[in-house]
């Protein structure tokens, strides 16, 4: 098994997927930079008894003002209606693809290494690709309100809550994506697993704001951290998760099902 996870990890030494993902966090932070001041406006034109589409919004999630504790929600908002979905399903397509489309999965076959530890490992290898995504989203919030907030207000709490948040929202989407990994599992490239993925997360924004998102595994990140243009969540109840984990248990055998097979190392 630690073999399998050493080979793993090297093959992302000189891959630049990693670096692609890493500026896709920063840019989309980026573009806070730029509707910062919008939503700032927004809330605080509330003050004068003006009202608008987005400080109403932000209004029913009880965010009246902008500060250090309600702009750090914005990490996980980000995580669950933004990039998080489409992000994290390109991630599991390149490691489980990969070496289908470069011709390279037959001598990783012919190994004296179970192929189900690979499975395993490919795993283990997108878990530590998301958290490290999610940790980099919430120090380039940091900065961002460091930008516009100053330091006065800063507390190490609303950025320990931000991790919290963001795992939460990562967590659902992970335990879909090893049904995004059997798709991934053939050579036709990324288009499959992909244009479900875009097909899932279509339907979890129309699922926003209603009680099925929470037993939607694409949708129950936004039903426990908001969307950045509905912030409102809730406490997802434990049949959610048994949903999510029923599923990652059913994509992830399909898998090791799938790689088994004699023609995969053919």
């Amino acid at each position: 098994m630690m073999r399998a996870l050493a080979a793993e990890f090297s093959k992302l030494k000189r891959s630049r997927m990693v670096l692609w993902t890493v500026l896709v966090i920063l840019g989309y932070t980026s573009i806070g930079l730029a509707v910062f001041p919008v939503i700032k406006d927004s809330i605080g034109s509330m003050a004068g008894g003006a009202s608008s589409p987005v400080g109403d919004a932000f209004a029913a999630a009880g965010m009246t003002e902008i500060s250090w504790e309600t702009a750090m929600r914005f990490i996980a908002m980000g995580v669950s209606g933004a990039w998080g979905i489409m992000l994290l399903s390109l991630i599991t397509a390149y490691v489980f693809g990969r070496e289908l489309r470069e011709g390279t999965d037959i001598a990783s076959a012919t190994l004296p290494i179970s192929r189900g530890s690979f499975v395993v490992a490919k795993m283990v290898v997108i878990a530590v690709w998301s958290v490290g995504l999610g940790l980099l989203a919430v120090a380039a919030q940091v900065g961002v309100d460091a930008i516009y907030l100053g330091l006065e207000g800063f507390a190490w709490k609303y950025v320990l809550q931000a991790v919290a948040d963001s795992l939460l929202a990562l967590a659902p989407i992970y335990l879909t994506l090893p049904v995004v990994a059997w798709l991934s599992l053939s050579r036709k490239g990324y288009l499959r697993p992909m244009l479900f993925a875009l097909v899932m997360f279509t339907i979890s924004t129309s699922l926003v704001g209603l009680d099925a998102a929470a037993y939607f595994p694409w949708s129950m990140p936004v039903a426990a951290v908001g969307v950045t243009w509905m912030p409102l969540a809730s406490e997802l109840p434990p049949v959610s998760w048994l949903i999510a984990t029923a599923l990652f248990a059913i994509g992830l055998i399909a898998v090791l099902r799938k790689v088994n097979r004699a023609e995969i190392a053919a």
